[in-house]
């Protein structure tokens, strides 16, 4: 295998900024954890459109959740957003780059996202290339040969042997994306049509790289092999020299590629008072706060049982029980139960809530997918009384379903930004925007529209149920406390 070499056009501190607006279709709210100060909206109206494009960064990110959604209406969706976006930029969307940002566990949507994308752009710009780069090296998730790689309890294992090729609605049996992608789409994608663009390629000069993706046409698929950062680097690099030579390119991605494709450089975790400043702008009622849990993988299993082990009685554990939710005679009682325990814990320490750790799924990859919606609709039931109760200091959302539905519904955030990360590498911290008419807000507000409630101030985390060590919870609401206890004294 080629051993990494760094040139000046590969150097991941100098990938430049692009030339055009990234717009993000992001299918959960994890996408942007390796960025800071980027835009996001949760909706697609046009003035919300507008917001973002006039923010006047390198891109900006929409929230479409389309993971939490079956496959007929995840085009839907897709297909919505897209349009939307594309008219309400108007004029502006000749220099717009779509980024179709998917799992880097292989979860999710991305044949149907891809194809809709593809449709939609058929007749403005059609597409040559579609360039699929899942890798996220940082979380242990790289591409080599063809085949993608998840590091899994200290392991590092073919993707199709992880647990999350077990998901009840998303799973899959191949490794190698080539024929992932056959899988995936039920044949209408051919292994052998697939172009494969290995480390090499990837580590050779920058013009070879981007010579192989122009040699690719009618919206076919590339797979890119990736190992580190600095191959990502490479990887944007060369795309930007085919695209400047007029080729298509749509990227469809894992959250490790965005922060080169906006040209950000790496950047350190908020520290804490920077953390402490937005803690106190929100205004608390209390200086601890709230982590709900909804992700069932094993990770977030073992990492909510480390928490527990190393916080003690520092902090109160709720644990919900998800048959009751899934019970209409009982749901309403349930919720309340909790409600009315987080609101007193939260006087006192910080608080966990997690739903039960046996998971429930249905008779099919659709059905335990509603399942997972009407926990989630529970989560953001009770999480939003309680943050309008106890105002906690912060906010933690921990997997995809549950950090979207907490983000739009339960917290309200319409417009936001992410502010950076709350550990290195990873889990993004969000808050509300503030006034839309200014460029470079500094102070959270409502939602525009006046017949809205307001998004909550309060500060979010975004934490992805498959990302980190079995210590990254525990280090987070650590991070999260130390800044609380600076903010409120």
């Amino acid at each position: 295998m080629a051993e990494p070499t760094r040139t000046p056009d590969a150097d991941p501190a100098r990938t430049p900024a692009p030339h055009r607006t990234v717009v993000v279709l992001d299918d959960d709210p994890t996408g942007t954890q390796t960025v800071a100060d980027l835009p996001i909206i949760t909706r697609w109206a046009p003035g919300d459109v507008r917001w973002a494009l006039d923010q006047g960064g390198p891109g900006f990110a929409v929230l479409t959740n389309t993971r939490s959604l079956d496959r007929a209406e995840a085009r839907s969706r897709t297909r919505e957003v897209l349009r939307a976006v594309l008219t309400a930029a108007g004029d502006r969307a000749a220099d717009l780059v779509v980024v179709s940002r998917g799992d880097s566990t292989l979860r999710g949507h991305h044949v149907d996202e891809v194809e809709v994308v593809v449709d939609e752009l058929a007749a403005t710009a059609p597409v040559d290339a579609v360039v699929m780069v899942p890798a996220f090296p940082s979380a242990g998730r790289t591409t080599v040969g063809g085949v993608h790689l998840v590091r899994e309890g200290g392991e590092v294992v073919p993707a199709a042997s992880s647990s999350f090729a077990a998901d009840p609605t998303f799973g899959y049996r191949s490794s190698h994306l080539a024929a992932w992608l056959e899988e995936r789409s039920a044949g209408r994608i051919h292994a052998a049509d697939v172009v494969a663009l290995g480390l090499d390629l990837v580590r050779g000069p920058a013009r070879a790289l981007a010579d192989a993706l122009l040699a690719v046409h009618d919206a076919r698929h590339v797979v890119v092999d990736a190992e580190t950062d600095d191959d990502l680097a490479r990887v944007v690099v060369a795309g930007r020299l085919a695209e400047q030579a007029g080729h298509s390119l749509l990227w469809r991605i894992g959250p490790g590629l965005l922060r080169p494709l906006l040209g950000q450089e790496a950047r350190p975790a908020l520290d804490s008072t920077a953390l402490a400043r937005h803690v106190a702008a929100s205004g608390p009622g209390t200086p601890h706060g709230l982590v709900v849990v909804g992700s069932h993988v094993p990770l977030t299993t073992r990492q909510v049982e480390h928490l527990q082990r190393e916080a003690g009685d520092e902090v109160e554990t709720l644990v919900v029980d998800v048959p009751a939710l899934l019970d209409p005679a009982t749901r309403d009682r349930e919720v309340d139960r909790v409600v009315a325990a987080a609101v007193t814990a939260l006087r006192a320490r910080d608080v966990m809530v997690t739903t039960s750790r046996v998971r429930v799924d249905g008779r099919d990859g659709d059905d335990s997918l509603r399942i997972a919606r009407e926990v989630s609709r529970a989560l953001v039931d009770l999480t939003r009384r309680v943050v309008a109760e106890a105002r906690p200091s912060f906010v933690v959302g921990k997997g995809g379903i549950t950090s979207s539905d907490l983000a739009t519904e339960a917290l309200g955030l319409r417009r936001a930004v992410v502010l950076g990360t709350l550990l290195p590498g990873a889990v993004s911290v969000w808050r509300a925007a503030a006034d839309p008419s200014s460029p470079h807000p500094d102070r959270p507000e409502a939602r525009p529209e006046s017949s809205t409630p307001p998004a909550s101030p309060t500060p979010y985390a975004v934490f992805p149920g498959n990302v980190g060590t079995d210590d990254a919870l525990w280090s987070a609401l650590s991070a999260f406390r130390a800044a609380a206890v600076k903010a409120t004294g």
